[in-house]
């Protein structure tokens, strides 16, 4: 009888909560300006996404790292890295490269902030800005590096997964006026 009682009440509550903006237009796309603001379960889930990038450096986990990105089709997935001319194409390329950075690096931190967000349905596009803490190995001195990073992202199975990731060096420019 509890059961049914609190079965009603979720119901209600859900319910209550799902029709209070029911006059307005449907649309599917969100926007999302900054960490504070998020609150679907799917922007915290395209958060999580974006921060294990770091997590996965940080840990030093390939695992980590190559589970974030697309494998339905593993040969189309692209990073432009900001040193690299040419983008990395395919999931298994990134396993090399990621790996340089794990044999010659310890990442320290690598914090998120400014993260936008853009979904329509199934897909996402999200934008933030990393400030990586890293030394060289072994044990050489602390150094920041800011980055800017722009992600498409695709929901498959539940889970935000990547299948295009831009990342650029980001400095201190005072733009024109009209730009602002």
């Amino acid at each position: 009888m509890r059961t049914l009682q609190l079965s009603i009440a979720i119901g209600l509550l859900t319910g209550a909560l799902g029709c209070g903006n029911a006059s307005e237009p449907y649309r599917d796309t969100k926007t999302t300006r900054s960490i504070e603001g998020l609150v679907t379960a799917d922007e915290l889930a395209i958060r999580q996404a974006i921060e294990d990038y770091a997590n996965g450096f940080i840990q030093e986990d390939m695992q980590m790292l190559l589970g974030l990105w697309d494998t339905v089709n593993p040969s189309s997935v692209t990073y432009v890295a900001a040193e690299l001319n040419q983008p990395i194409v395919g999931v298994t390329n990134l396993e090399p490269y990621y790996q340089s950075f794990l044999d010659t690096l310890i990442i320290n931190s690598g914090d998120i902030s400014n993260l936008q967000i853009f979904q329509t349905g199934d897909t996402a596009y999200a934008f933030c800005n990393y400030t990586w803490v890293y030394e060289n190995r072994p044990g050489s001195a602390e150094m920041v590096q800011p980055t800017r990073a722009t992600f498409v992202l695709v929901k498959r199975n539940g889970q935000w997964l990547y299948q295009h990731f831009h990342e650029s060096i980001s400095f201190d420019y005072e733009p024109p006026t009209s730009l602002r």
